[in-house]
């Protein structure tokens, strides 16, 4: 059996309510721990001048990418390999296609939700709300903390109370500081929340709803899903040259061709490798695997770069050229982590990346949560006070320790985001 054509037919294995999975893939959490590791890393060094710019994000208007420009989508294609995973453990686990749809709605609102509060901080106005900025956001993340942590399952009946308790109040609070929230926008009136864009949270939402949704529209299949991820790179050319046009102001609102179209198609491409761990295919030997994300990945990269000429590679404008090179990158990078993992057995360097890579989620909302408590502290210079050159880089580095640390002090403890 090829892995060039994996066998996955989820309809049957819906049917039975007993899919094959290889488990937890400790090389997936690792991966996303280095992931995090480097967002949060270039997000400090995005504070530093005088830095190289193959360190910087791509100008806006100017075409190409460097490695900072890859982060965003290795995030996605991390959700995307996830996905079959998930959905194949809670079908073994005896849920219906119905119950996993409910999953999928609340995962992509919850995500969207998170993502447009993060966004708001540009609008929000401590003069109309009456509340500092930095207490603000500090109390809606902290509620987020306590709405969607993952309380262990077996505590005793006070604990569970107690946990009960806690999401009733956090809830009260998120509730409280959404009244509360006042913003100004670029014409100075008094707004509530906007979604000038998404934020990252949020193209993650949209784009999880979209694959999901393809995934059991598609039996999980991984041919039909190779035509998904074609139809998700159209999507976004037809968008670009006005052939969605009659969508209106829904087109606008969503970002049909940027949103649907080619930031899904990272995620279905982190699907597709996915694919190959379930079903059928979780019974191939790693060598199989190993082949189809080396083949996989350079021909998503080299298909990106024929296209290049027709819309560029551009973050900012989410071309189709850019979702195919970077996600031939990240497929290319997983299948590095693999190797090392699951083929040679070298697991004891990434112990501490794959706990932190299991709270991905806490990571990424920690630097502003410290931002926000140091501002209120009042000593905000503690975060970023060094911005030029090399010491800036080495602050950037010493504040991504301790975030680290923090993440994976937490994940010990019990405290474990999922959205």
């Amino acid at each position: 059996m090829s892995i060039m054509e994996p066998p996955n037919t989820l309809k049957g294995e819906l049917r039975t309510g007993a899919p094959l999975s290889v488990g937890r893939l400790g090389s997936l959490d690792a991966f996303r721990g280095s992931v995090i590791l480097a967002m949060t890393f270039v997000n400090y060094l995005g504070h530093v001048q005088n830095i190289p710019a193959w360190a910087r994000h791509k100008p806006e208007k100017v075409e190409g990418y460097t490695f900072v420009d890859v982060v965003f989508p290795a995030f996605l294609f991390i959700v995307g390999v996830a996905l079959p995973l998930a959905l194949h453990k809670r079908m073994a686990g005896g849920e219906s296609v119905l119950s996993l749809l409910r999953r999928i709605f609340a995962r992509s609102a919850s995500l969207i939700f998170v993502g447009v509060i993060m966004v708001n901080g540009s609008f929000y106005s401590t003069e109309a709300a009456g509340m500092s900025k930095p207490l603000w956001f500090l109390l809606a993340m902290l509620a987020v903390v306590a709405l969607w942590n993952m309380y262990p399952p077996d505590a005793s009946p006070a604990r569970k109370g107690l946990f009960l308790g806690l999401r009733i109040l956090a809830g009260l609070v998120m509730a409280g500081l959404l009244l509360a929230f006042r913003g100004k926008d670029i014409a100075g009136e008094i707004v509530w929340l906007q979604h000038s864009w998404w934020g990252i949270l949020g193209l993650i939402g949209w784009a999880y709803l979209v694959c999901g949704l393809a995934y059991l529209a598609c039996g999980g299949s991984s041919v039909a899903l190779m035509g998904v991820l074609g139809f998700l790179l159209a999507l976004f050319i037809g968008d670009k040259h006005g052939v969605l046009d009659w969508l209106g102001p829904v087109r606008d609102f969503i970002g049909v061709g940027q949103v649907l179209g080619s930031t899904a198609a990272n995620v279905m491409v982190g699907v597709l490798v996915g694919n190959c761990f379930v079903g059928e295919a979780a019974s191939l030997r790693p060598a199989a695997r190993a082949r189809f994300c080396l083949v996989f990945g350079l021909g998503l990269y080299l298909a990106g770069m024929l296209l290049r000429p027709l819309h560029g590679i551009n973050k900012i404008a989410a071309t189709d050229s850019y979702a195919l090179v970077t996600g031939g990158i990240c497929c290319l990078c997983f299948l590095l982590v693999y190797i090392l993992m699951d083929i040679g057995h070298l697991k004891r360097w990434a112990a501490p990346l794959v706990l932190v890579g299991q709270n991905a989620l806490l990571a990424y909302i920690l630097p502003g949560m410290l931002n926000n408590l140091t501002a209120l502290a009042g000593c905000p210079a503690v975060l970023w006070q060094y911005k030029s050159s090399g010491p800036g880089a080495l602050n950037a580095a010493a504040l991504t320790v301790l975030v680290l640390l923090i993440t994976w002090g937490a994940t010990r403890i019990g405290i474990r985001l999922k959205l």
